[in-house]
């Protein structure tokens, strides 16, 4: 190793070969690496303070992997590895091993323009949606800006959790290290309250407000600035902004962590706002105006084949029509000889055919257990089942594998309570506890058949 570690070519951990300086940054520096071992690009973390002890920083490379990886969710850039390189001195260097992406910033996108609000919305659902799956983890990122937010050709990515923190966790910092950016930290950080997932939610509302505006609520760069600006004024977003984005930015913003909406609320509101408005009126008519005219074309060339066709049957050759009686005559005024009335029978009523509905197949047991794990999955993937509840279910699914009928009743029984019990506290949502329990119904008549 030279004098001037670290440099392109270095070999950290004897597996990841430095190949390029990304960006650097206060606390860390971000390197394009090769998994020689893999074969394979990565994004390699390595913190630019050197004064920690090696036992230390260890420690904080792994913290910020171990919690970057609790939460499964394609929002948030995949950690693949953390360990530890040796300096010069001897000293540990860690590093953590992340995917690597293509793109740009939040930042940097904004930089060049200001985004619409509806665009700004559909960017924040996707954040929304990735901070809503680490918070069912039980994880709070603490540092969510523009700069952490990455523009991909594949979504919305979530990078750095490096002071991020399990929920509840104290924030037992006294050094300020750890608060994050002062334009983008929630008023109760500065209080020293413990991590909750509101925290990143004001964030998101700095996010969707500087998206908009070109810059945060507060555009300091100091703690100092930021009291000072906090009590002379209050971050108002332009009248002429629809008042649904306006409201929810206020809403993440709100002073007491306790109002603001949940990140999963938050998702569900800018999705409505995101989505594109339904066409006008005018061109459904449009549409509708092509069909309309074949419909009277089709209707005009029945008619012409109506009147050419005689009504009581065919004509011989040379025979002429019989004469109108009296009676017709002075009941009605002849046609002239362009006009053909045309009377047509009434049509005969429809034929009804009752049938008897088949009976439904018989489901499998196995088959029906699937469903009922494919449910559990999905309202889970969907946000509608609490990480830890879904774990909880799917467990008590797989002790159905090779029960006796007799232990298969006690444990759909017992699957039944806990469905109930997880639904009455909230952490099922209603649509879905309604489709668990018609799976649950269908596992329960194959268990009987």
């Amino acid at each position: 190793m030279t004098h001037d570690w670290p440099a392109a070519g270095d070999l950290l951990a004897r597996r990841y070969r430095l190949v390029a300086l990304l960006e650097s940054g206060g606390m860390a520096d971000i390197w394009r690496a090769e998994d020689e071992l893999l074969e394979r690009p990565v994004a390699l973390k390595l913190p630019t303070d050197t004064t920690a002890t090696s036992a230390e920083a260890l420690h904080l490379a792994w913290k910020e992997a171990r919690l970057a990886a609790r939460p499964a969710h394609p929002g948030i850039a995949v950690v693949h590895d953390y360990n530890g390189a040796v300096r010069p001195d001897r000293s540990v260097a860690p590093f953590v091993v992340m995917e690597l992406l293509t793109g740009e910033t939040l930042a940097a996108r904004v930089e060049r323009a200001p985004l619409s609000w509806r665009e700004a919305a559909r960017l924040g659902t996707a954040v929304a949606e990735a901070l809503a799956a680490a918070h069912a983890s039980g994880v709070v990122h603490r540092d969510i800006k523009p700069g952490n937010v990455m523009l991909t050709p594949t979504g919305v990515k979530i990078l750095d959790f490096g002071i991020s923190a399990i929920t509840g966790e104290p924030d037992d910092d006294e050094t300020g290290a750890t608060f994050g950016t002062p334009a983008y930290v929630a008023p109760e950080r500065l209080d020293g309250k413990p991590a909750e997932p509101a925290t990143d939610v004001y964030g998101l509302g700095v996010l969707l407000y500087e998206m908009v505006a070109g810059q945060p609520p507060y555009p300091v760069d100091t703690w100092e600035e930021l009291e000072q600006a906090r009590r002379t004024r209050r971050p108002e977003l332009p009248p002429d902004l629809p008042a649904g984005f306006r409201k929810l930015v206020a809403d993440c913003l709100g002073d007491e962590p306790g109002l603001r909406p949940t990140a999963e609320e938050a998702a569900d509101r800018l999705a409505l706002l995101g989505a594109e408005p339904p066409p006008p009126r005018h061109a459904a008519r449009r549409r509708l105006a092509v069909p309309v005219g074949i419909a009277a074309a089709v209707a005009t060339v029945a008619a012409i084949v109506l009147v050419t066709r005689p009504a009581d049957g065919p004509r011989t050759s040379g025979a002429a029509p019989p004469p109108p009686s009296p009676a017709a005559s002075s009941a009605r005024p002849a046609p002239s000889p362009s006009t053909v009335v045309v009377e047509l029978p009434p049509a005969p009523p429809p034929v009804v055919r009752r049938t008897t509905p088949a009976p439904p197949p018989r489901l499998d047991f196995d088959d029906a257990v699937a469903r009922m794990r494919s449910a559990v999955e999905t309202g889970r993937d969907r946000r509608q089942i609490r990480a830890d509840v879904a774990v909880d279910l799917l467990n008590l699914l797989d002790t159905l594998d090779g029960a006796e009928p007799a232990g298969v009743d006690a444990r759909l029984a017992d699957l039944r309570r806990k469905l109930r019990s997880r639904a009455e506290e909230g952490s099922v949502a209603p649509a879905r506890a309604d489709v668990l329990e018609a799976r649950l119904a269908d596992v329960d008549r194959a268990a009987g058949s």
